[in-house]
């Protein structure tokens, strides 16, 4: 067995599937580990899963919205765990809720939440920006997998409720639009 991408996809479906509360699978030097109870407060992201495949690079296709191993190495589109200068504002924190108008956008995956494409980069989104449905408004990396994070309305931004950096879980509001805005 190989912890290849369809791998990865059929036991990320079998855990939503059941009602286990938490999966560990190793194979080889490949770990996958799924909790659906959030992480305890001030422990921050788990420990970085080393594995055997190559680095994301920009030739790469589109990243599947589902985990992939990779190697150690952190592809030059990984912005700081430390966050950036443009950052801006942040609504609120990992754990807050969401303004109750608006829609909420969720992390697709557990893993850590970027406002910008690169280091430096300024951030997709900002509170009060118009963003079109489809367009990306955050990254959320899991296991050093980019996976765009895109509004699914028309409207305005009305708040990021994550830090730059920060560990997000699945389903996790990390993003508020208005589309009546």
């Amino acid at each position: 067995m190989e912890m290849s991408p369809e791998t990865i996809k059929a036991l990320l479906d079998a855990f939503e599937g059941s009602d286990w509360r938490e999966m560990i699978v190793t194979v080889g030097e490949d770990r996958l580990h799924v909790s659906r109870d959030p992480l305890p407060p001030g422990t921050g992201a788990p420990a970085p899963i080393a594995a055997a495949a190559g680095p994301v690079t920009a030739g790469d296709p589109p990243p599947l919205p589902v985990a992939k191993a990779s190697s150690g190495a952190v592809p030059p589109t990984v912005p700081p765990a430390g966050g950036t200068a443009s950052e801006g504002p942040v609504v609120g924190t990992a754990g807050s809720e969401a303004p109750e108008k608006g829609t909420r956008i969720e992390a697709p995956s557990v893993g850590l939440f970027w406002r910008a494409p690169a280091p430096g980069a300024a951030p997709f989104v900002e509170v009060g920006r118009k963003v079109a449905a489809g367009e990306t408004v955050a990254i959320v990396e899991v296991m050093k997998l980019m996976n765009h994070v895109a509004s699914p309305v028309d409207g305005v931004v009305t708040a990021i409720l994550v830090e730059n950096g920060a560990a997000v879980e699945f389903g996790q509001a990390i993003v508020v639009v208005d589309p009546e805005g």
